[in-house]
């Protein structure tokens, strides 16, 4: 069997920036809460390198390691460099309005290995926006399928499909992808059940229920500020 191509192989927060977009390359109503859902994968993924620990409610540095991702590790280096102790919600805010580039980046990787493309979209030659077309919707529909398995099988899903259905749900992403399927309400019912949380807890229970509070409360106070 042949290798995957490298170039191909996909992280976790560019898997949810594709499922974010629309084949048209249109973030829609996840363009303002992704942002969010993002630093809030980003954490995840340092914890589950151990270069990070969420304890007594703070995130604290247990490595500095490289982890060869140059996204993970610039993060990482922010916490570090930082004074004060934050929560996973207060990370998750001075990630976004530090602005720290996250999006972009993932989006720039995904340009580079082909899967879309920048466009430039224009209204009466005065107002303009970029738009990221997929290119290879093949990827897209096998990292949707993998989901949707992830998320209908028998017992837990597996702990970054847990991460990603904690960012679909938070981020208004379940219906853009899931509503032509058949079974759709039972994929909702199933991913309400998943992000209750009910199960016997244990330090990761606890740390995936604190993330999906963080990421929604920032969600929610973000938009507070805006209308204020």
């Amino acid at each position: 069997m042949d290798k995957p191509d490298k170039k191909t192989e996909l992280t976790l927060t560019e898997k949810i920036v594709l499922l974010a977009l629309d084949n048209k390359g249109w973030f829609g109503s996840s363009e303002h809460n992704i942002k969010f859902g993002l630093a809030g994968a980003i954490l995840f993924e340092l914890a589950v390198l151990a270069r990070i620990e969420f304890k007594d409610n703070i995130v604290h540095v247990i490595s500095t390691k490289s982890t060869g991702d140059p996204l993970l590790d610039r993060i990482l280096n922010h916490i570090k460099s930082s004074k004060k102790n934050r929560n996973l919600r207060n990370w998750i805010q001075n990630f976004v309005y530090k602005k720290l580039l996250i999006r972009k980046t993932i989006l720039k990787s995904l340009i580079e290995k082909k899967i879309i493309k920048k466009e430039e979209f224009s209204m009466l030659w005065v107002f303009y926006q970029f738009k990221y077309p997929i290119l290879n919707t093949e990827i897209k529909e096998t990292i949707r399928k993998d989901l949707y398995d992830g998320i209908m099988q028998a017992g837990q899903p597996s702990d970054q499909d847990i991460m990603f259905i904690i960012v679909m749900d938070t981020c208004k992403m379940v219906r853009k992808n899931f509503h032509h399927f058949d079974n759709y309400n039972k994929v909702c019912r199933r991913i309400k059940e998943i992000t209750a949380f009910d199960d016997p807890k244990t330090g990761k229970e606890n740390f995936f229920k604190a993330l999906y509070a963080a990421i929604n409360r920032a969600i929610v106070t973000s938009k507070v500020s805006i209308h204020a």
